[in-house]
């Protein structure tokens, strides 16, 4: 970078120091976005060619380089390798795309993303090895439990029906009770992302609500051993450590109580006591799940849904129709 244009460029607005803007190219959940860093580059491009001149390609490289250069440097300094990794090949990408080639990054810092970026993987695979593992003895302990009960089952067992060595499975699991505590805890891990998902929606919470009923509803369907373990949980003990799934879901979504509260300034809800509610919709889903299994499972859970929306959303007749109104919420007397 020349000393007779660093005034001009940095006053067109060019952050050669590139972190000040890092965090656009990011969403909050650390998802990349490589958008916005196409469009940072194509709009830097821009200025330094109306600085500068078309013909200086030369020079336009070499303030690009500068400013990937302080980017990359950046963020190895904070431990972000890989989002570093990200932004280098996306911008030399879009760069070639525009014809600029000859890019240049000091070697310390490739020879650090290599690194690094090695070391990440090797980490990744550890853990997609050890996940799916673990994957492997829950989906034994699931069939084990369905066919011979979770009293009944063995370590053993599990560790035969899995593939997985014994003393691997006792090396992560320090007894039956605790496998079924991290199922049940990996489950539902599962079942709040899924949710989690629902409610990141732009939409009506009342479709969200509903939304979530439903995807309830088939999940019960698909895991009913897990359903079971999930009831039996509740009813004999609690997880060790843990919560049960009911609390759990409270818990890991917390804005659900406020949003379906903030329902109310459109008096589009009915003001209640929020978990007597919230428990009592999951206790009357749990009673159609009940019935399901007395009856061998013998039909498909979800042509409940539409009488579970019907009962939870308009109740068996409506007030036009009883003429009273059973409770009334203190902030709504007169």
């Amino acid at each position: 970078m020349t000393k007779k244009r660093t005034a001009p460029v940095e006053k067109k607005g060019i952050k050669l120091a590139g972190f000040f803007e890092i965090s656009t190219y990011f969403s909050p959940d650390g998802e990349f976005n490589e958008e916005s860093l196409r469009l940072t580059i194509r709009d830097a491009v821009s200025i330094l060619k109306s600085e500068l001149g078309e013909k200086r390609i030369a020079d336009i490289t070499e303030e690009i380089s500068d400013y990937l250069s302080h980017i990359t440097r950046y963020m190895l300094e904070k431990g972000f390798s890989d989002a570093a990794l990200k932004i280098l090949n996306t911008a030399i990408d879009e760069l070639e795309n525009m014809g600029l080639h000859g890019i240049k990054v000091p070697a310390e810092q490739v020879k650090r993303l290599l690194h690094s970026s090695a070391q990440t993987h090797r980490t990744d695979d550890k853990m997609r090895s050890y996940s799916e593992m673990r994957m492997k003895i829950f989906n034994a302990a699931i069939e084990l439990f369905s066919k011979k009960g979770y009293y009944t089952a063995t370590i053993d067992e599990i560790a035969a029906l899995s593939g997985v060595g014994k003393g691997t499975v006792y090396r992560n699991f320090k007894s039956k009770e605790d496998l079924l505590d991290q199922l049940l805890i990996e489950k539902y891990k599962e079942i709040i992302d899924s949710m989690s998902q629902t409610f990141a929606k732009d939409a009506d919470i009342l479709e969200q609500i509903q939304e979530v009923i439903v995807n309830w509803v088939n999940f019960i369907e698909k895991n009913p051993v897990v359903y079971r373990l999930i009831q039996d949980q509740a009813i004999t003990r609690k997880i060790s450590g843990g919560k049960m799934f009911y609390d759990y879901f409270v818990t890991h979504l917390p804005l659900i109580k406020e949003r379906i509260i903030a329902l109310n300034k459109d008096r589009k809800v009915k003001t209640t006591s929020f978990y007597t509610v919230y428990y009592g919709i999951l206790g009357f889903i749990d009673g159609v799940a009940h019935k399901w299994f007395r009856n061998g499972m013998n039909y498909s859970l979800k042509k409940e849904i539409p009488i579970i929306l019907e009962v939870i959303f308009n109740g068996f007749v409506g007030e036009s129709k009883t003429g009273k109104r059973f409770y009334i919420h203190p902030d709504d007397r007169e």
